[in-house]
C-alpha cells in the first residue's frame, strides 16, 4: 500500500452512528469486523474470535430496547430453542452472552452469501434447482420441528446461499420461533410478526388460527413457487388485510410456475392444514417421486441453451463472466472467478447442460477485492463510448519504494474522477481526490499524471509484492457528500461505491481499471519518478 513521502502514520477508526466500531471486543472474546445488517430489534456485525481465529455473526440488541422485556425474551427464546438442533441446512446458534450494563448479544455461525431474494431479482431457479432447494430447506425444517420449533417467518430474505449453491442453503432468522409444546408462550405473544407475502392461513387467523408444522409446509410452498417464477416476482398473496385474508382462502394461482413444479407445490399450498402434508417429514418423502417428473429438454435450441448458460454463470459472488454461442451450439465462456474450485464448479455445471456443443473456457483466478472491483467496474469500462477514460504507468516496472506515478485522461464528458488504489490485503487508498489534491471536477478529456506536478500529494509503494489494482470512476455528479478517509477497507468502501454508482446518472458513468504487479526494492537507490518533461 502507498503511503505519504511524510511517512506519516494513519490510524483508521470507523463505524456506525450508535453502533459497534470495527476493533470493538466484545466479552473479551469477539472482535467486531463489520457492520452486516440492521432489523428491529437489533443490530447484526461480522465478528472474529480473537483465540480460534473463526468468524461469527453477532446479533446485538438494540440498546433502546435492552431493558424491553418483550424483546428480551425474544432474544433468549430465539437462542434457547436453536441450541438445540443441529443440522446443516441451519445456522448454528452458539450462544447468548451478556457484556457491560444492558449489552446482550447472541453468537452464530458466519454465513457468507447471498439470499435467495437477491438471486431471485436477476434470475429464476430451474425446476431441478427447486427441488434440490426444496430437499435441503425440508431437511432443516424437520430438524426443528422434531424439536417442536416452527420458523413461521419463511421467506427468500431469510435463506442464504454461499456461492449461489441450492444444495448449500440456510436457515437463519428464527427470531420469531415457536415452541410448539403446549403451554410454552409464543415469542411475539398473540401478534403475527411474519412477512405477509409468505405467511400461512393460520398466521392471518384463519381456519382456528393454530400455528404447527403445516404452517411451515404452506409459507415453504410459497417460497418454492417464488424460486421457480424469480426475476423478482412471486404468487399474488394480497397487498392489503382484506385481500391478504381472501387469498389464503382459495388455492393460489400456479400459472406461472413451470407445469412440472405444480404438483410439487400445489399440495403445500391447500388453504386447510388439513389438506396440506401432515409433516415436513412427508414432504420429504415425495422428493424422490417429484424428482422423476422434472424432465430436461436434450437437443435445446440456440435460445434455449442461451438461458441455460445465463442460469449456471450466474451466482457466483465475486465474477465477471462472459458467454458466446454460435449457431453450431459452440460455447466459449471468458472472464473471471475467484477461486480455482469455482471454476472447477463451472465447468461441470456447464458439461450437465444438454444440447451444448464444444466449450472453451477462457476463465482465470482473481481473488478478493480485485474480482469485486473487477465485476462493478467492468460495464463501465468502454460502454461503446468513444471517448473512454484511460490510466497508463507512467514506467515499464514498479518496485517497492518507487513513486507511484499513472498517466490519467478524463472520459468525454466534464465529471468527477475517483481513483482508488486497491491491495491483496484488502485495503484501499483514495488517492484522487486526497491530500492536498482535493478538487476532482475535471473537463473532457482532461489529461493529468498522478504523483507528478502539478499535482501535490505523491505516494511511495510499499507493502506486499503482487498484483495491483489502480481503478477511475468518472461520473457527472459527486458520488459522495463527504471526503472519504484516506485509508479505509476494502469491503467496507465497496458496498458503499456500489450504492453511490447505481445513484449516479444514467449514462454518465464511466470506469477503467489498471492491473499491475508490484516487484521487490529494485537494487540501488528507488528510480525515479517518469514524469513528463515540462
Amino acid at each position: 500500500m502507498p503511503v505519504h513521502d511524510e511517512e506519516r502514520t494513519i490510524v483508521v477508526r470507523r463505524g456506525a452512528p450508535g453502533g459497534f466500531a470495527p476493533g470493538t471486543v466484545l466479552g473479551h472474546t469477539y472482535v467486531v469486523e463489520a457492520l452486516l445488517a440492521r432489523g428491529g430489534m437489533g443490530e447484526v456485525y461480522r465478528a472474529k474470535h480473537i483465540e480460534l481465529g473463526t468468524e461469527h455473526a453477532v446479533k446485538v440488541i438494540l440498546p433502546s430496547l435492552a431493558n424491553d422485556p418483550k424483546v428480551s425474551h425474544l432474544l433468549v427464546e430465539e437462542a434457547r430453542k436453536l441450541g438445540r438442533v443441529r443440522n446443516d441446512a441451519i445456522v448454528n446458534y452458539e450462544g447468548l452472552f451478556r457484556g457491560e450494563g444492558d449489552l446482550r448479544y447472541l453468537v452464530m455461525e458466519f454465513i457468507e452469501g447471498e439470499s435467495l431474494t437477491k438471486i431471485l431479482s436477476r434470475r429464476r431457479l430451474e425446476p431441478d434447482e427447486v427441488l434440490r432447494l426444496r430437499n435441503r430447506l425440508v431437511q432443516g425444517l424437520a430438524a426443528a420441528h422434531d424439536r417442536g420449533i416452527i420458523h413461521r417467518d419463511l421467506s427468500p430474505d431469510n435463506i442464504i446461499l454461499p456461492e449461489g449453491d441450492v444444495d448449500r442453503a440456510k436457515l437463519i432468522d428464527f427470531g420469531i420461533a415457536k415452541s410448539a409444546n403446549p403451554g410454552d408462550a409464543t415469542v411475539v405473544g398473540s401478534s403475527f410478526a411474519g412477512k405477509f407475502s409468505y405467511a400461512s392461513p393460520e398466521q392471518v387467523g384463519l381456519f382456528g388460527g393454530q400455528v404447527d408444522a403445516r404452517s411451515d409446509i404452506y409459507s415453504l410452498g410459497l417460497v418454492l413457487a417464488a424460486a421457480a417464477i424469480g426475476f423478482g416476482k412471486a404468487l399474488e398473496m394480497g397487498a392489503s388485510p382484506a385481500t391478504v385474508i381472501a387469498a389464503r382462502q382459495r388455492l393460489p394461482d400456479l400459472a406461472a410456475v413451470p407445469a412440472s413444479l405444480r404438483p410439487v407445490i400445489e399440495p403445500m399450498l391447500q388453504p386447510r392444514p388439513e389438506d396440506r402434508p401432515a409433516s415436513m417429514r412427508v414432504v420429504g418423502a415425495a422428493i424422490a417421486v417429484a424428482m422423476l417428473r422434472v424432465s430436461t429438454p436434450s437437443g435445446s435450441p440456440v435460445d434455449e441453451l442461451r438461458r441455460q448458460l445465463a442460469a449456471a454463470t450466474t451466482g457466483y459472488q465475486c465474477a465477471a463472466l462472459d458467454v458466446a454461442v454460435s449457431p453450431d451450439r459452440e460455447v466459449r465462456i471468458s472472464g473471471h472467478l475467484a477461486t480455482p474450485q469455482e471454476i472447477d464448479r463451472l465447468r461441470r455445471d456447464i458439461g450437465a447442460i444438454s444440447g451444448a456443443g464444444p466449450a472453451s473456457f477462457d476463465v482465470g483466478v482473481m481473488g478478493w477485492p480485485y474480482c469485486e472491483v473487477a465485476a462493478m467496474l467492468t460495464p463501465l469500462t468502454g460502454q461503446g463510448m468513444r471517448d473512454a477514460p484511460t490510466l497508463a504507468l507512467t514506467s515499464k516496472e514498479l518496485h517497492i519504494g518507487d513513486r507511484l506515478t499513472v498517466d490519467v485522461r478524463a472520459p468525454g464528458f466534464d465529471g468527477y474522477l475517483y481513483i482508488d488504489y486497491f491491495n491483496a490485503e484488502g485495503e484501499v487508498l483514495h488517492v484522487f481526490p486526497s491530500g492536498r489534491d482535493r478538487l476532482n471536477l475535471r473537463p473532457s478529456r482532461n489529461h493529468f499524471v498522478l504523483g507528478c506536478p502539478p499535482m501535490l500529494t505523491t505516494y511511495t509503494l510499499g507493502g506486499k509484492p503482487g498484483r495491483q489494482l489502480v481503478s477511475l470512476v468518472a461520473t457527472s455528479k459527486p458520488l459522495f457528500s463527504d471526503p472519504r478517509p484516506e485509508v479505509e477497507q476494502a469491503r467496507d468502501y465497496l458496498a458503499n461505491l456500489s450504492e453511490a454508482i447505481g445513484r449516479a446518472p444514467s449514462g454518465k458513468t464511466a470506469g477503467a481499471m489498471l492491473f499491475f504487479d508490484l516487484r521487490e526494492p529494485a537494487a540501488g537507490a528507488a528510480s525515479a519518478a517518469a514524469c513528463p518533461s515540462s
